[in-house]
């Protein structure tokens, strides 16, 4: 009976370290189907009190098929992106702002109606520097994940 019960700590152990050592690792694939040829990003702030935000493009070249692209990590966000094709060439264009959505504050839960919740940030699965950027991609519904480096930072956008 006590060597079960040691077994079973062991796997119990095990099973938990082995967790704990998958948490901020993905596998980063370090060639890539595609190649990136030009990436920035830039701060923007908009007319509304608090509407400010971050957009990061990177645009590409490819040769295979049923390449497709979801998700760009950067600097601790994840920003979807709907990818843009054309001939060989892709466009990823990530966008996060800042700005709250209004939601109705009442004592009355029927005027609260509608209110939908907040996004909470989710701490990304990657540490990546300033300047990094992982994009999240699949072929063949296969997911892969690759490192982009040397993100610059272009000049801040002032919109009315």
């Amino acid at each position: 009976m006590n060597h079960i019960t040691k077994t079973m700590g062991y796997i119990v152990l095990f099973t938990f370290v082995l967790n704990f050592t998958n948490c901020k690792t993905q596998s980063i694939q370090q060639e890539a189907p595609f190649t990136i040829v030009k990436k920035s990003y830039f701060k923007w702030a908009g007319g509304k009190k608090g509407d400010q935000g971050t957009t990061i493009k990177l645009v590409g070249n490819f040769e295979t098929t049923n390449l497709g692209f979801s998700s760009i990590y950067f600097q601790k966000y994840r920003f979807k992106v709907i990818p843009e094709f054309r001939g060989n060439t892709f466009i990823l264009i990530g966008n996060r702002s800042s700005l709250k959505k209004d939601m109705n504050m009442s004592g009355n839960a029927i005027d609260e109606y509608g209110n939908t919740p907040p996004d909470l940030d989710k701490e990304i699965p990657f540490d990546l520097q300033k300047d990094e950027a992982v994009i999240e991609y699949s072929i063949n519904g296969q997911i892969y994940f690759h490192k982009v480096t040397g993100v610059k930072q272009v000049e801040t956008v002032y919109y009315p």
